[in-house]
């Protein structure tokens, strides 16, 4: 029965770091997952899975048996270290660069676009 204790610390932990770092409100941690999507690398969210399978069997009393603790919580800490690594300002600042770099370059494909009407005319 300590397990189910030990696991329930270990969601909890997780879920403060997901709504942290993506800034996901009030989500269990199966559908915080599925939020962060293929933000997080594909072993990060298949650790995320096993986590989440090891909660669903830690409900019942003859399945609890079967979650392997050691890998629960080998994965647990990749994702809490690989969370941790994250800088949600870093994340945002690149989102906003990248956006401000798609609208510089459809800006001059724009003006290449005029330029060579422009000259097709006989305006230049």
């Amino acid at each position: 029965m300590g397990d189910d204790k030990e696991i329930s610390v270990i969601v909890g932990r997780l879920e403060k770091l997901l709504e942290a770092k993506f800034g996901f409100r009030n989500t269990h941690l199966d559908a915080a997952l599925c939020k962060a999507g293929r933000r997080l690398p594909h072993a990060m969210r298949k650790a995320g899975r096993e986590v989440v399978a090891a909660q669903r069997l830690a409900t019942h009393p003859r399945l609890s048996r079967q979650i392997d603790m050691d890998r629960l919580r080998r994965d647990s800490a990749a994702l809490a270290s690989f969370l941790e690594t994250i800088d949600p300002a870093d994340r945002r600042k690149g989102a906003v660069l990248s956006t401000l770099a798609s609208i510089a370059f459809n800006l001059l494909l724009l003006a290449a676009a005029l330029l060579a009407l422009a000259r097709w005319r006989g305006w230049i």
